[in-house]
């Protein structure tokens, strides 16, 4: 053999371990130099039968590779599913949340509600990165751990599958969900600049803090896509009850408070201040259990 094996033998050794070299290399060299045997009986010139029998072996790296049972994929199939749910499942689930609490702290700490905003975006983003980042080395590392390269995938099992009409936010409840909320929102603002008496206590509206009503919609739309794009299981509808917690909590403590409805306002229609508060907080109780309730009825249909 040409110095081209030997080098061809070195480099598939390099990723060997030193306790197998030896008769990696010996086995090595024996089929090339029978693949070129082969050749040469039929005729073909030395150096090309050498040339082609190394080409035939392939890239020497994968080769020590597959001598070495060393995987040459970051994410194999056993793993690959497993690895992509929990991912979708997390990031669908914990970064809304991260960005809802960011968003929350932000205002409280006060100051401009655009910078509250896109520190809460930062802090979300940075928390999707950590989770890829730590959820994919975590799998990479299991994934060339000794007990997985004769692990066999479990026996899939068809009573998994879920219920169709269950599997997905329909198209009419994604687009009413988001319609609502959306015009509700866009009708609080035009009725707060352009009412005759502003509904929201002036300073509440000015001090941003309502803004959180809007970061609270964009939450909960978020979740209406999750549900219809990506699907509904009970990790999203764990965050989306966390979700509504929090809009109980903020929502009676502002209502409560007196911060929430202009006096001018309750004035002006003659309600009492303290029957509205506790019909307010009523409804904001309300429609935070039912939105959680319907969250695990979809996922709970889902694995029926």
């Amino acid at each position: 053999m040409t110095t081209l094996t030997d080098r061809y033998v070195a480099e598939a050794l390099r990723g060997i371990p030193e306790g197998q070299r030896r008769d990696i290399e010996l086995e090595l060299r024996s089929s090339i130099a029978d693949a070129v045997e082969v050749r040469l009986r039929t005729g073909e010139d030395e150096s090309r039968a050498e040339v082609e029998a190394l080409a035939a072996l392939g890239d020497p790296a994968r080769l020590a590779a597959e001598y070495a049972g060393r995987p040459l994929h970051l994410i194999g199939p056993a793993l690959y599913l497993s690895y992509t749910r929990l991912l979708k499942t997390l990031l669908t689930t914990a970064v809304p949340l991260v960005f809802l609490g960011a968003s929350v702290v932000g205002f409280a700490r006060g100051g401009p509600a655009g910078r509250a905003l896109w520190e809460a975006t930062g802090t979300a983003l940075t928390v999707a990165m950590h989770v890829a980042f730590w959820v994919t080395l975590v799998f990479a590392a299991v994934q060339r751990a000794p007990s997985m390269r004769d692990r066999r995938p479990a026996r899939w099992d068809p009573a998994t599958l879920p219920e169709l009409p269950a599997r997905r936010i329909d198209r009419t409840s994604l687009i009413g969900g988001t319609s609502v909320a959306t015009v509700l929102i866009c009708l609080l603002v035009l009725v707060q600049l352009y009412g005759p008496v502003p509904v929201i206590s002036p300073g509440l509206w000015e001090s941003g803090w309502l803004y959180l009503a809007v970061v609270f919609a964009a939450v909960r739309i978020g979740f209406d896509l999750v549900g219809y794009y990506v699907g509904w299981g009970v990790p999203q509808a764990v965050a989306h009850a966390v979700m509504g917690l929090a809009f109980v909590v903020l929502g009676v403590w502002v209502t409560a408070g007196g911060a929430l409805l202009n006096d001018a306002f309750l004035e002006a229609m003659g309600w009492p201040e303290g029957v509205v508060t506790w019909v307010v907080v009523i409804v904001v109780v309300l429609m935070a259990v039912n939105d959680s309730i319907n969250g695990f009825v979809r996922a709970r249909r889902r694995k029926a």
